[in-house]
């Protein structure tokens, strides 16, 4: 697993290679590996958040208590295509 410093030194290395580049760029195979596992893990942390944070507001609104009306359109349908629906009242 890459930390966050390797993560940081990967990202202004391929940063200063795209540059002001205008067409294809070679980046090795190791550092594109590096950068999906990455963004896999951040997806998937994502749409965990997501998750819970629906479950956090549905458990609100079935006690009872306000919800926020000022709820992101990022916290829409979970990632997982699963169709619970939201109780609002």
């Amino acid at each position: 697993m890459t930390d966050g410093k390797e993560l940081e030194r990967l990202r202004k290395r391929l940063r200063r290679l795209v540059g002001d580049a205008t067409g294809d760029v070679a980046v090795p195979a190791a550092d594109l590996r590096t950068v999906l596992d990455e963004l896999g893990r951040l997806q998937q942390g994502n749409d965990r958040l997501r998750r819970q944070n629906r479950r956090v507001r549905l458990r609100l609104s079935r006690a009872g208590l306000a919800e926020d009306e000022g709820a992101s359109p990022a916290d829409g349908p979970p990632a997982d295509g699963s169709a619970e629906p939201e109780a609002r009242s």
